[in-house]
């Protein structure tokens, strides 16, 4: 929400597809790291004991993801740069995305193909590749914000929910 209220809502520039990768590294370390200070470290051994300790990280934790987040902001002038470049939770999701029944779908008989939803959209998702291959819109970066909907002057962009056909 705080990246919300910051003054970038469409990106300048496009999303740089080899900084994405800075997620998985990202992720990587947040396990790794999780994993040798509980098991193999007297920090692990405090931690399990003292509910003090946990109350510390989640607020130091949370300010560094703040700052971060609003460096990358103004730096990129990108409200969603954190959420594109460094956020470790769309790895996770990509295992579970297939199977969601809540996306968005083109209407491939309604869209005039105007681009307007790949324009707006705030996370840059190529839409159109979507609605071109026939599927609904995958992306992990889809953060269901239905500004693709609301700027479709032909309204073919709707939410639906179903159990992708692949899947039955």
């Amino acid at each position: 929400m705080i990246f919300d209220l910051m003054p970038w809502k469409k990106p300048k520039r496009p999303i740089n597809k080899r900084m994405t990768s800075i997620r998985y590294v990202h992720f990587t370390i947040i396990v790794i790291a999780m994993l040798v200070l509980y098991f193999f470290s007297d920090f692990g051994r405090s931690f399990r004991r003292k509910e003090t300790v946990e109350l510390c990280w989640l607020l130091i934790g949370n300010s560094l993801y703040y700052i971060i987040g609003i460096i990358l902001a103004a730096l990129l002038q990108d409200n969603r740069a954190f959420c594109k470049y460094v956020c470790p939770i769309p790895v996770f999701m990509k295992i579970g995305s297939r199977f969601s029944l809540l996306k968005n779908e083109i209407d491939p008989y309604k869209c005039i193909e105007c681009r307007k939803c790949e324009e707006n959209c705030p996370m840059q998702i190529k839409l159109l590749d979507y609605k071109n291959q026939g599927r609904r819109i995958m992306s992990t970066e889809c953060i269901l914000c239905q500004t693709c909907e609301s700027v479709c002057p032909k309204d073919a962009i709707k939410m639906t929910i179903k159990l992708d056909k692949r899947f039955i």
